[in-house]
């Protein structure tokens, strides 16, 4: 059985081709140091944010919409910092930026909430931290649907607004 979804991953995936401009980004609505570059990934709708120092991506959070909850989009995401950059507080500030960005943006095409959710390994102290501080909702133990192993489910709501 493969093992559970590693938003790191992606990270260095689109750093190979942030570095060659095969990334098409513009400047967060609202915060300029946020890159925002949506794309699909297997036919589904993805929201990319990203944080760069140069040519260098340094976080990278993701939001792929996985279904609707009482006729609102919820949305699965994955986020990640490059090694060098960790300890910092850059996962929750570009998680936190990126809900502001994307709320911002659906609100402007009358989504009025969207529910967000992150399956988290039990292993991963560090993404659990995370989500502690920007979900509201304790975690449920669940079984990864992509892995079979234990995992957190974090979940929140999130009500759109143009800000």
């Amino acid at each position: 059985m493969p093992s559970m979804t590693d938003p790191m991953n992606a990270l260095n995936q689109f750093q190979k081709a942030f570095e060659v401009g095969l990334i098409p980004v513009q400047e967060g609505r609202l915060d300029q140091t946020v890159l925002f570059a949506p794309d699909r990934a297997n036919g589904i709708a993805r929201f990319n944010y990203m944080r760069a120092q140069g040519e260098t991506l340094i976080a990278l959070v993701m939001f792929v919409q996985t279904g609707l909850e009482d006729g609102n989009p919820v949305f699965s995401i994955g986020y990640a910092v490059a090694d060098d950059y960790r300890g910092r507080g850059l996962a929750k500030s570009t998680l936190l930026a990126a809900l502001t960005e994307l709320s911002a943006g659906l609100a402007s095409a009358n989504i009025p909430t969207i529910q967000v959710e992150a399956v988290i390994s039990l292993d991963n102290l560090a993404s659990q931290a995370v989500a502690t501080a920007v979900f509201d909702d304790t975690p449920r133990s669940i079984t990864d649907s992509v892995s079979g192993e234990p995992a957190l489910l974090y979940s929140r709501r999130v009500t759109c607004r143009l800000s």
